[in-house]
């Protein structure tokens, strides 16, 4: 691993690996990082686009293991990522091609893998099977059909809505008649949509990568997924009621509520003082660097912690695997969500400090405990004899 790496991410919490994978057959080249296994086998998706980095794998495994940590889940932070264009015709045979090499890390029980930016759940199960796991590969609760999209997609949307509905007491925002801003319009976009009218507020502009669209008197949800279904990212182009603005522009548009939900850093120090929202829900891991962080705070924007406001799907598998409901995954979703947030955002202004900072420390602190108490089982006093 290259020293720049370690420079960079590396501290005392890990990664622990990083592992290049490559097939020369198929020219896949990927990248799986484990953060830590402290709090039991790493855990994450699989992003797959032809720009990635091992440092953006890198810090995304690090907020997986705070996610699994605040929300007290025996799982460790990991990322996995494929250089490839997910639209390109041999992405099967490249999905295919790096589960069958990372298979023996998968029969360590080192990390499991799930959908991500780029990667779907039949995916997953693709891997899964190829690796010759198909009795661990999820029991299909989150992989059910709802309304025409997957259930996590739902109950991932679900609870960045839940984080917004819980923050509005301290931003000064009523979610009944809120306008909101969603960058992204994919896995967690779509149900972020659905759920925010499903609480009264006004989703009046959606991004893509191809452009975004927005109207003060809001957009009409259900009509833009069903031309989702059709047309992809294409669709913000091809809907009319609306009207076109550069993608960049969506962040700085005048609405109540904005949730980022893409790559990485897009809310930064040169452009966090033209954010007009007064809440932030994040969709996406890592959008908001901490220097934005802290000036979005001193300007009194309430932004709930990334790894607190995206965590319906890992909060949704975790009832998955212990065979739970759609009901039940909804309502433990909306309970864990809610009351983290009330608490970090809480301490937060009483301490004067930004959400995500407290957020940290909590998710630090319980790691830490975990590697501690992995080092005293290590070290007995036979081994001294």
């Amino acid at each position: 691993m290259p020293t720049e790496l370690f420079e960079e991410v590396g501290d005392e919490i890990g990664p622990e690996m990083v592992v290049y994978l490559y097939d020369p057959s198929t020219g896949m080249k990927g990248v799986v990082v484990i953060d830590t296994t402290a709090l039991g086998p790493a855990a994450g998706g699989i992003r797959m686009l032809p720009d990635i980095t091992t440092t953006e794998i890198a810090r995304l495994a690090r907020v997986m293991t705070y996610k699994f940590a605040i929300l007290n889940v025996p799982v460790g932070g990991g990322k996995a990522g494929i250089w490839h264009n997910p639209t390109a015709p041999d992405r099967d045979r490249i999905i295919t091609s790096f589960g069958r090499v990372l298979k023996p890390i998968m029969k360590e029980e080192l990390y499991f893998p799930g959908g991500d930016m780029g990667t779907s759940d039949k995916d997953v199960e693709i891997i899964f099977d190829v690796a010759g796991m198909k009795e661990l590969r999820p029991s299909g609760l989150t992989l059910k059909m709802k309304d025409g999209m997957p259930l996590e997609d739902h109950l991932t949307g679900f609870g960045v809505v839940a984080a917004a509905k819980a923050a509005c007491e301290f931003a000064d925002v009523n979610i009944e008649g809120a306008t909101v801003a969603i960058q992204g319009f994919g896995k967690v976009g779509g149900g972020v949509a659905k759920y925010m009218e499903k609480a009264g507020a006004k989703v009046v502009a959606i991004s893509t990568i191809r452009g975004a669209v927005y109207n003060l008197r809001g957009l009409n949800v259900e009509k833009l997924l069903e031309m989702r279904k059709q047309h992809g990212d294409e669709a913000v182009l091809r809907y009319k009621d609306a009207k076109p603005v550069a993608k960049e522009e969506l962040f700085f548009l005048p609405v109540d509520v904005l949730v980022p939900g893409a790559r990485p850093d897009v809310i930064n120090e040169g452009n966090a003082d033209r954010i007009k929202a007064k809440l932030i829900s994040s969709g996406a891991n890592l959008p908001i660097t901490p220097e934005a962080e802290e000036i979005l705070f001193r300007r009194g924007v309430t932004s709930v912690p990334d790894f607190v406001a995206n965590a319906g799907g890992v909060i949704a598998a975790v009832v998955d695997r212990t065979g739970g409901t759609e009901k039940e995954a909804f309502e433990r979703v909306e309970k864990t969500i809610t009351s983290t947030t009330k608490e970090v955002v809480s301490a937060a202004l009483e301490e004067k400090i930004n959400p995500r900072a407290v957020a940290l420390r909590i998710a630090k602190d319980k790691t830490m405990k975990a590697i501690q108490k992995r080092k005293k089982r290590r070290v007995e006093p036979s081994d001294f004899s």
